[in-house]
């Protein structure tokens, strides 16, 4: 009898061999299969990626927008900036207050997708520690933002901004004050390409 073979464990060693074989077949199809969900993920635009679309413009460029001097004739702005996170399922919100060159904190937040609303979601705070948040929807060519901000105190108002989109140049931001059903006009600005 040979040392390499014993007929009475052969055939337990070949099922053992076969069934080995096998999973590790299985285990490299599930591990290819995996690896091409993985690879075919990546390649496809993520949900959200592709529903925030309509304000990515929003990133094309730094902004300024250009607001009435102050009652001492100090001249003020905006300055915008819209990033996309590093994972690309949202932009955030960085806007700094300008008077006579000197910048300010302003506001800090994102844009999001929400999955389950259908629908872009915001937040942002202010420098003063007011929570605004709200929602976007694409209406007859203008981004409507409708939303709610709260004051460090508790209190809350109703907005409502209208943003009319122009290319990748500059875009106009209108925003009303909303009362039940009604708007009352409050300002309205351009956002051009920051120089």
């Amino acid at each position: 009898m040979s040392i390499f073979y014993n007929p009475s464990t052969a055939h337990s060693g070949t099922v053992q061999f076969m069934k080995r074989t096998k999973t590790l077949k299985i285990v490299a199809l599930i591990g290819a299969s995996g690896f091409a969900i993985v690879y075919a993920h990546a390649q496809t635009p993520a949900p959200s990626a592709a529903a925030l679309e309509p304000i990515a413009f929003f990133t094309a460029h730094e902004w300024d927008a250009k607001l009435p001097d102050s009652p001492e004739g100090k001249k003020k702005k905006i300055h915008a900036r819209f990033t996309w996170t590093q994972n690309r399922q949202a932009i955030r919100i960085s806007n700094e207050l300008v008077t006579d060159g000197k910048a300010s904190p302003y506001i800090d937040g994102l844009y999001a997708w929400d999955p389950q609303q259908r629908v872009i979601v915001f937040w942002y705070v202010s420098a003063e520690g007011s929570l605004t948040k709200g929602t976007v929807r694409m209406e007859d060519g203008q981004l409507v933002h409708e939303f709610q901000e709260t004051q460090p105190d508790g209190k809350t108002a109703e907005f409502v901004a209208r943003v009319t989109p122009h290319g990748n140049e500059g875009w106009d931001n209108e925003i009303f004050a909303r009362k039940a059903n009604d708007l009352t006009p409050l300002v309205k600005v351009r956002y051009q390409i920051a120089k």
